[in-house]
């Protein structure tokens, strides 16, 4: 009897489930607890913040999970995602502050174990080479964000518990999906011989390049959660509407949709430009969009600064890992992996909390000053670092 392994396609169809069932919720997190709940931007950073540091707690323990029990990654993933629905389901009948806040503290928690055991077992997917399955599930969390932050302009103008019902449903159908189709890939089981053996380290000035393009993903993250936090409510405040808020992340998903296939033929195939010089053209194009927003007042700028942005993201976010993978040995590939996920969430975690409080004591224009800076000098950082080291024979 044939061994029951998980198919690509199934796990393309969870991935995509996931990616349509975040997309209602966060885009609404920071409007949420400012607008609804009466709580000061500060706060929703902080509470954005502890929120990360869930989702990093989580990523943690399920990739140790993932290690040390592998063979039950398909039981302690069904867990996880149990977490999450039940999370999702309170936040239906309770809604108020401080319980949104712990609810959604114990769906970020699950959320990150699940994420990152879904990572895991994509590993040992053989049906498409690695690089193949993981441009895949860029696509299809591209097209579900597309989907999601359609739904929620519709569904918060109806009302705001038909995000979470919704939300529900689709995790509760993930969960289905879970348990029938994904059992461990029989070459995950595997897959741990060839680096038991290696001891060798990355040479010192690689790990410099590293380091400093870790700074960089940090200060880009930093940047790009002001997109998703803070800048809702600035937004708000000029009268756009969130149904129009909402629908910036669909253009997101969109360009992201069509236009990562059209850059990567033309920057890698037909330009054949070296990947750490992709890395500086996106961090630029990052910078160029932040400083757009400095003389945004209407909603066909802000459509224009998103473009901008997502050009930026199509460049950097699946450059900065594959950069990291071609400087690392392989005996420290999870090391440094592993760095790039911590970094990304760091960001993530400290940017709606320091944007929260720029923009308390100051103004949403020195926010935008703020992130300018910090992102043009990572990426002077990047340049002058990795041009030094690389040279070297």
């Amino acid at each position: 009897m044939a061994k029951r392994e998980l198919k690509l396609s199934w796990l393309l169809c969870g991935n995509f489930i996931v990616s349509v069932g975040s997309s209602l919720l966060w885009p609404l997190t920071t409007i949420y607890m400012h607008n609804y709940l009466g709580q000061s931007l500060t706060t929703a950073g902080i509470v954005l913040f502890i929120n990360s540091l869930a989702l990093i707690a989580g990523s943690y323990l399920g990739g140790r999970m993932y290690d040390k029990d592998r063979k039950n990654a398909r039981r302690w993933l069904l867990g996880a995602i149990f977490l999450s629905t039940l999370a999702v389901f309170l936040l239906i009948f309770f809604n108020g502050w401080p319980t949104f806040a712990i609810l959604l503290l114990l769906d970020n928690f699950g959320g990150g174990i699940a994420i990152t055991i879904e990572n895991s077992l994509a590993t040992g997917i053989k049906e498409k080479s690695s690089r193949q399955v993981f441009n895949m599930l860029y696509f299809m969390q591209n097209v579900g964000v597309v989907i999601g932050t359609l739904l929620v302009g519709l569904l918060v103008e109806i009302s705001i518990e038909w995000i979470f019902i919704i939300n529900f449903i689709l995790f509760a159908f993930f969960w289905l999906v879970v348990y029938h189709h994904y059992y461990v890939p029989e070459a995950a089981l595997v897959k741990e011989q060839a680096t038991k053996k290696g001891h060798d380290k990355t040479p010192l000035r690689y790990v410099w390049v590293i380091g400093a393009i870790l700074v960089l993903f940090f200060a880009i993250e930093t940047g790009y959660s002001q997109w998703q936090s803070n800048l809702s409510i600035y937004m708000e405040s000029l009268g756009i509407s969130v149904k129009s808020y909402g629908f910036l992340w669909t253009i997101n998903g969109i360009v992201i949709v069509c236009g990562q296939p059209l850059l990567n033929k033309l920057l890698d195939d037909i330009l054949k430009i070296k990947l750490i010089y992709k890395l500086y053209l996106g961090a630029a194009i990052f910078v160029l969009g932040f400083f757009t927003l400095l003389f945004a007042t209407d909603y066909p700028h802000f459509i224009l600064t998103m473009v901008i942005v997502t050009l930026g993201e199509i460049l950097t976010f699946p450059t900065i890992p594959a950069v990291v993978d071609n400087l690392s040995t392989l005996s420290e590939k999870g090391k440094y992996q592993g760095a790039v996920s911590v970094f990304a969430a760091l960001g993530r975690a400290i940017g709606p909390l320091a944007g929260g409080l720029i923009v308390d004591n100051s103004s949403y224009n020195m926010l935008f000053t703020v992130m300018i800076a910090m992102m043009g000098l990572a990426t002077l950082f990047v340049i002058v670092v990795a041009q030094f080291n690389l040279a070297k024979k």
